[in-house]
């Protein structure tokens, strides 16, 4: 079953999750994947948190939902993956938030507003799909969730899971995975009403913001980092870093720089 309303299953998918984790961390990472985690600082422990990240492989979300920044975070999924015989099994036991691509789902909308109100931090993979060769467009729908959440946004870029699993059957090594997390930001405007016909505008400066954190090769249409701007973004933010330590079993790396 496919759950993506109301909270009602949060006390069944508590334990869930917990359980993944754990397997996560003593089975993927001890055996099939090296992880390395740059700018865990940057996660805000408390309010409404949106992460915006790009999407290279079917790992990545077995890779985004093991960190626990003292709350869950929640991903967006397209409905597709709940077909998928491998993801169809984390997703749905986790209770990631399905979505209709293409169209405007009102029911997901709905299900990602409560989950971030409700303290979970929200997981965009801004690109819609897979795109293992570099960034492709992002899609505006993160920018009306993190306007109408007021949520601050953490840029999140991931690279080397490409690597999973033909590194480990080809040279018996694990897979290095980097997961970096940059300098949190809100999206800003002036009015009542959202400025929608700016979303465009928005979203590639957030999209610009991931591209600095990924190696050059998998920038892909945001490649030219100098033309990045940040008209719509406002960095001049107060948090509290989360208090939580990573698993001594990451390579922990502070204050990574970035565009």
């Amino acid at each position: 079953m496919i759950d993506g309303g109301p909270l009602l299953s949060d006390k069944l998918y508590r334990w869930r999750r917990q359980i993944f984790r754990w397997g996560i961390w003593n089975l993927i990472y001890r055996f099939w994947v090296r992880i390395r985690v740059d700018g865990w600082e940057n996660i805000p422990a408390d309010g409404p948190v949106v992460m915006i990240g790009n999407h290279i492989h079917y790992l990545d979300p077995v890779i985004m939902i093991s960190f626990y920044p003292d709350r869950d975070i929640v991903p967006i999924a397209k409905i597709e993956a709940f077909d998928e015989p491998i993801m169809r099994y984390f997703v749905a036991h986790w209770g990631a938030i399905p979505v209709e691509r293409g169209e405007a789902d009102l029911r997901a909308l709905k299900a990602t507003l409560e989950h971030i109100r409700a303290g979970y931090v929200a997981m965009f993979y801004a690109e819609g799909t897979r795109s293992p060769s570099g960034l492709i467009q992002g899609q505006e729908g993160c920018a009306y969730i993190a306007l109408k959440t007021d949520a601050t946004i953490v840029p999140v870029a991931i690279s080397g899971t490409t690597e999973f699993p033909g590194s480990w059957f080809r040279a018996f090594r694990r897979s290095h995975v980097t997961i970096r997390f940059g300098q949190p930001f809100k999206f800003k405007h002036s009015g009542n009403k959202l400025p929608r016909e700016q979303f465009r505008a928005m979203t590639d400066e957030a999209m610009y913001r991931i591209a600095g954190l990924l190696p050059e090769d998998l920038r892909g249409v945001y490649c030219d980092i100098s033309q990045a701007t940040t008209e719509f973004l406002d960095f001049d933010l107060s948090w509290q870093p989360v208090t939580r330590k990573i698993p001594r079993r990451a390579l922990v790396h502070l204050n990574q720089p970035s565009i």
